[in-house]
């Protein structure tokens, strides 16, 4: 019988998880709101959203082999520890010991965007791509690094930072505390920020009839709604970040020569073709003609599920090796 191995999304404001077989179909799946702060009470939210998945499973399924956790933020793999996570409300998370101690059952940290990534190479978009460059802006800029068919985790594991480069060296301040990165400009924040200054202005009156001035408010979806109502001044600043993804696009295709970038999150959901085919352009204007001519542009295809199956699929490369290093004969010891 198959291995059955649980992915995991640690987000801001869900938690979704889903058991999953060896091709990475949905066999029972569980969401909850994520709520209160500190890790007792993330702790306890992980467990009950945990809890009811697994409670949705058939009596005769398989005892489960493991769970997979993709984490906001940095994190310390090797040990298991969300280093920090303030969208959550946690801090030197010790989520790996604390889940393994509950559940019996080897867990994995990973972070979110290349978890998404990841997902996206095993069952989605980048399916037997061996070079892929995976960009998610939403609440952030998250990037993620496929080399020769494997993740690139850098020397500390930190690798993947796209939305750090810096693209406009006087541009706006960013949140890691430099100045011009491609998250402070082509991220929904960013976007969501001018769009709130513009409602204030009077200049976006549909964006204030639906949200007024409520940053937090200001989704995707408000976004799309917004320009749909008339908010010419809310197109531009999308069409702004638009080109401002392209120009990091471009240097990505010039640094890694990339076969796909792939392109996920909501604004990807509720502008589509529209706003990838501003970046797209935009990168194969400033791109090396010769890289970007061999480069396809392609939206995610596993929406929500990206983090979730990508954490299942790194978890189940780990066991793999394991069971392979177990399965060698020692050395001296003949081989039988």
């Amino acid at each position: 019988m198959g291995r059955y191995l649980m992915g995991f999304d640690m987000g801001a404001t869900k938690m979704l998880c889903a058991v999953l077989d060896d091709t990475y179909n949905v066999i029972a799946k569980n969401k909850v709101k994520t709520k209160g702060s500190g890790n007792d009470e993330i702790f306890s939210t992980i467990c009950r959203c945990i809890d009811e998945c697994l409670a949705k499973l058939p009596s005769d399924a398989p005892h489960l082999d493991g769970i997979g956790i993709a984490c906001p933020g940095p994190i310390d793999e090797v040990n298991g520890i969300v280093r920090s996570a303030p969208n959550v409300g946690v801090a030197e998370f010790p989520l790996r010991r604390l889940l393994e101690e509950r559940y019996a059952v080897p867990v994995l940290l990973e972070n979110d965007v290349n978890a998404g990534v990841f997902g996206e190479l095993v069952a989605g978009a980048a399916r037997g791509k061996q070079h892929v460059i995976g960009l998610f802006p939403g609440t952030g800029l998250g990037g993620g690094i496929i080399m020769n068919g494997e993740l690139y985790a850098g020397a500390t594991g930190g690798a993947g930072e796209i939305g750090h480069m810096t693209v406009q060296s006087d541009g706006r301040l960013c949140g890691c505390g430099g100045y011009g990165c491609l998250e402070a400009l082509a991220s929904r924040s960013a976007i969501a920020k001018d769009a709130v200054a513009a409602a204030a202005g009077g200049d976006a009156p549909a964006l204030y009839a639906e949200v007024g001035t409520d940053l937090k408010k200001v989704t995707s979806g408000v976004l799309r709604r917004a320009i749909d109502g008339g908010d010419v001044v809310v197109k531009r600043m999308v069409e702004r970040a638009a080109y401002f993804l392209g120009v990091g696009m471009a240097n990505c295709v010039n640094i890694f020569n990339p076969e796909l970038i792939v392109i996920g999150g909501g604004l990807v959901e509720k502008f589509g073709s529209e706003y990838l085919g501003v970046a797209e352009g935009v990168m194969r204007e400033r791109a090396m003609s010769s890289l970007a001519d061999t480069v396809v542009v392609a939206a995610a295809e596993l929406g929500d599920y990206a983090a979730v199956i990508g954490a299942a699929a790194r978890l189940a490369e780990k066991l793999e090796t394991t069971t392979s290093k177990k399965s060698k004969p020692s050395a001296g010891a003949p081989a039988t």
